[in-house]
């Protein structure tokens, strides 16, 4: 009778080791689409032969990556494994979450913020404070107001839900270092972390089960922005305010894609008689125009997804308003829409993007510089171009020992005249190719009918008063 149980177990458990693989012979499994769970496109099954007639020397190794994305029950399994971990061990399966207290998830990538680590030197946050300087220099003008509002992360505004193994140095986070150097620059800045920091007495301003603010966080945000820009916000948080339950966290999202567990939400009964100009495919959208003809004034708003929760809003508050998604902040045409503010939104754990990405604008121009130091002891350097028919953008990178400098001059000469333009200490890692952006960037955009056709572009960079040649490059504007 022993023999027989021992037996039967073998058995079961065979078959539940052997399921995942076998049910791989049905079609109901082996053709089952995954992908919308998985939130990422699912390898296709490998070819024996290559596309010449070889014989593809891969082919092991793609069939283990095949399988181990679509063996059967696998979206369960994984679920499975994820409350087990959940509940059990109060830890996360996935190591972009962490599971803090009450239940609250947090993005991992934005524990540094909250412990007080800085990831930024102190030459990188004074690289991006100029850039944004010489954006707000660009607004005025052209006759805009500018403000700068970074979204603070969740764990900014609900420290006290983490983990206690995350405790805070008590040392400055980049925001803090990027905020002293933004007062000094003269750049105005929208304070949202301080804002929500003293709202969230009265409710919660976040979602337990995503990274962004909820419909109150934003409310709140909203007024902040009116108020930094010296606007009437028109009572909104006065319209009927309800609860509902029915947000999906892209937090839990991630931890368990298989189980639905909507997140609480506010909202408010704002009017909407604002209209989208053109077609609107979602809220995600890089680009989306509203309009609201009872209202006044223009806004210009670059943002990311924190900036969702404010659209209705704020296209209900001005009689014209364009957002835009796209990293490289599209500035070039703000003296033709005669816009009245622009607001440049960005999410806290993201500020490094204004280190990586130039905004698209023509540089200002400026006298050519007298070269102190001709030159520079620079070693390396490297200059690439693009003309997109209008600008010829010139970006790279020189030698690190002179990344601590007050302004980038970039000089064009044919020879016979020359001109002068101030670069952003911007690092394009992207269009470079290279992993680890540093603060030696420089990138500017520069109109084509500014330029001779041909000539060398000389680098140069100013610190202390003095003005040191780091690189010259040949360029063409033709």
């Amino acid at each position: 009778m022993k023999h027989a149980k021992s037996i039967v177990f073998v058995v079961l458990v065979s078959l539940i080791l052997a399921a995942p693989t076998a049910c791989l012979l049905l079609p109901q499994f082996r053709n089952a689409d995954t992908s919308a769970s998985e939130n990422r496109t699912l390898t296709a099954f490998p070819a024996f032969k290559n596309e010449d007639g070889t014989r593809n020397s891969d082919f092991l190794s793609q069939a283990e990556t095949w399988f181990s994305e679509h063996f059967a029950f696998r979206t369960e399994l994984v679920g499975l494994y994820s409350s087990l971990t959940r509940h059990l061990f109060a830890t996360s399966s996935e190591p972009d979450v962490i599971i803090g207290k009450d239940d609250w998830l947090y993005y991992a990538e934005t524990v540094s913020d909250v412990t007080g680590v800085r990831t930024l030197d102190d030459t990188e946050i004074k690289h991006m404070a100029h850039s944004l300087a010489m954006i707000q220099k660009y607004c005025e003008e052209n006759g805009a107001a500018f403000l700068f509002a970074p979204a603070p992360n969740k764990g900014s505004i609900y420290p006290e839900y983490l983990p206690a193994r995350y405790m805070h140095s008590g040392k400055e986070n980049n925001l803090d270092a990027l905020y002293e150097a933004l007062q000094s620059n003269g750049v105005f800045v929208c304070d949202w972390r301080a804002v929500l920091q003293e709202g969230k007495a009265q409710r919660q301003l976040y979602h337990k089960l995503d990274t962004h603010w909820n419909g109150d966080g934003a409310m709140l945000a909203y007024q902040a922005l009116m108020d930094a820009a010296n606007l009437d916000d028109l009572g909104f948080a006065d319209y009927p305010r309800s609860e509902t339950n029915d947000w999906n966290g892209d937090l839990w999202g991630m931890l368990a894609p298989d189980q639905e567990n909507p997140d609480a939400n506010a909202v408010y009964a704002v009017p909407q008689t604002y209209q989208t100009v053109g077609r609107m495919r979602s809220i995600d959208d890089i680009t989306i125009n509203t309009v609201c003809p009872t209202q006044t004034g223009s806004l210009l708003m670059f943002r990311d997804s924190f900036g969702r929760a404010l659209i209705p809003l704020l296209s209900e508050r001005f009689a014209a308003c364009t957002y835009s998604r796209a990293t490289d902040v599209p500035l070039q045409n703000i003296a033709q829409i005669h816009t009245d503010l622009v607001v440049y939104e960005l999410v806290e754990r993201n500020l490094r993007n204004l280190l990586i990405y130039a905004p698209v604008m023509p540089a200002p121009q400026c006298e050519t510089p007298i070269i102190s130091d001709p030159q520079g002891d620079a070693e390396a350097f490297l200059m690439q171009s693009a003309n997109d028919g209008t600008y010829l953008h010139c970006y790279g990178y020189y030698d690190p020992a002179f990344a601590e400098n007050d302004a980038i001059i970039c000089t064009f000469s044919d020879g016979n005249t020359q001109q002068s333009y101030e670069a952003f200490p911007c690092f394009e890692s992207e269009k470079l190719e290279t992993e680890q952006p540093e603060g030696n960037g420089f990138s500017l955009r520069v109109p084509l009918t500014a330029l001779p056709q041909q000539g060398t572009l000389t680098v140069s960079v100013i610190r202390n008063g003095q003005t040191s040649t780091v690189g010259t490059a040949p360029f063409t504007a033709s």
